[in-house]
């Protein structure tokens, strides 16, 4: 505060407001209809004010308008105002046409060169729409006054699913329209890196298919488009389970129990705890850790409904558990319980990829001709030792819970 000379009780006296601004701002202040202006010169510019109270400050210059200020006035204040800008940079394909609007309204269109860049002069948030080929998409951009550049990547969606980047993908699912552009069997790279079980993969891809969209919603949740792991080709090649060196013998790997049980069921076995994962902060080990992180960001959470408790026929044995990652359950694969408890089914139904008649028979990830038997995750019923898995001619079968075998996991974006 600076420039406080004049007491109220001092009649007559002008009371001083001391602005500090840029050089040739037109300088304002407000106050219940009163107004008072002035020019900066020489950094500042002193407004003489005809009564104490709360007065509005701001200032213009050049077309752009500064922060408001409010000040208390009593005596002689001193208050500093400053003219804000920012850039916002968006990046999208180019040609399309590109507006930034701030409350609705829109604020500027520009048409992009592979980029757009808009400068801003108010704090708030912006919203991006880019428009191309009857194709819209949006973002926001959260402008603050301490921060004065800002970027945007918007991505159209390509009727090619492996064309688009998981965050498009999900954009496309969070709407309920993948349907609207993709169709069951659609095919996406991912390369994996690191260790899941005793599996250890380097920059192995391998292709995830749709088997699902929005499938048996009303239970497992809307908007979400259901994948399966895994295919060698974007086109063609070979529908494959990934298998460790266990495969096919007791000791580790793709286990669904370490011991020859079926307790629990699903919700307790070591393949959802130790192999899937069932945490987005704590996944050393599982799945989660080798697929890519785009993808990992994009998981969603899906409610499914399993036997339990092992080895039971009851209906009460079928409960729920919160799963990313997640084995197929016999119904859903083959819409019939063989050796699973039947009121599995009740919460359940049959992926649109195998109800189609899509082939159940998968083969070795890294031995491509080798046709393996693949955990399912629903257990024997009226045994305590099995859970329910695929067998090489693509029937359904059961085994030992502390076998290892073909590892074909599925999730939701």
């Amino acid at each position: 505060m600076i420039g406080k000379t004049n007491a109220l009780s001092a009649a007559g006296v002008e009371l001083s407001l001391v602005v500090s601004v840029t050089s040739g701002a037109a300088v304002t202040a407000t106050k219940s209809g009163k107004t008072v202006t002035g020019t900066a010169a020489g950094g500042s510019c002193v407004l003489k004010l005809p009564e104490a109270g709360t007065w509005s400050v701001s200032a213009t210059l050049n077309g752009q308008t500064s922060n408001t200020q409010s000040v208390s006035v009593k005596d002689s204040y001193a208050v500093s105002l400053t003219f804000f800008s920012a850039t916002i940079t968006v990046t999208v394909d180019s040609g399309a046409s590109v507006a930034l609007k701030k409350d609705g309204v829109t604020v500027q269109t520009k048409t992009s060169t592979g980029t757009a860049v808009f400068t801003v002069t108010e704090t708030g948030t912006y919203t991006i729409i880019a428009t191309k080929s009857g194709q819209s998409v949006s973002g926001t951009v959260n402008v603050v006054s301490s921060t004065t550049t800002y970027t945007l990547t918007l991505s159209f969606v390509s009727s090619t699913l492996n064309n688009n980047e998981w965050s498009v993908i999900k954009s496309v699912s969070d709407a309920g329209q993948g349907a609207s552009y993709w169709s069951i069997g659609d095919r996406k790279a991912v390369t994996l890196n690191g260790t899941v079980g005793a599996l250890t993969l380097s920059n192995v891809t391998t292709y995830v298919f749709i088997i699902g969209f929005n499938h048996n919603s009303s239970v497992e949740g809307t908007n979400r488009i259901h994948f399966q792991l895994g295919k060698t080709a974007l086109s063609g090649g070979t529908d494959v389970a990934l298998c460790d060196s266990y495969y096919n013998n007791t000791g580790g790997g793709f286990r669904m129990n370490t011991s020859n049980s079926n307790s629990g069921g699903w919700e307790s076995s070591n393949m959802r705890t130790a192999i899937c994962g069932t945490s987005l902060s704590s996944y050393s080990g599982t799945i989660i850790a080798v697929i890519p992180a785009a993808l990992r960001a994009v998981l969603k959470s899906v409610t499914k409904y399993t036997n339990n408790t092992g080895n039971s026929s009851a209906a009460s044995a079928v409960t729920a558990t919160t799963d990313y990652f997640f084995l197929l359950s016999e119904y859903e694969v083959f819409g019939s319980t063989t050796y699973a408890n039947s009121n599995e089914a009740s919460k359940q139904a049959q992926y649109s990829y195998y109800s189609a008649g899509n082939s159940k028979v998968k083969y070795n990830h890294s031995a491509t001709s080798t046709a393996v038997r693949w955990w399912l995750r629903s257990p024997r019923a009226g045994n305590s030792a099995y859970f329910v898995y695929v067998g090489t001619d693509g029937t359904v079968s059961g085994t030992t819970a502390n076998y290892s075998r073909g590892f074909a996991p599925g999730f939701c974006v």
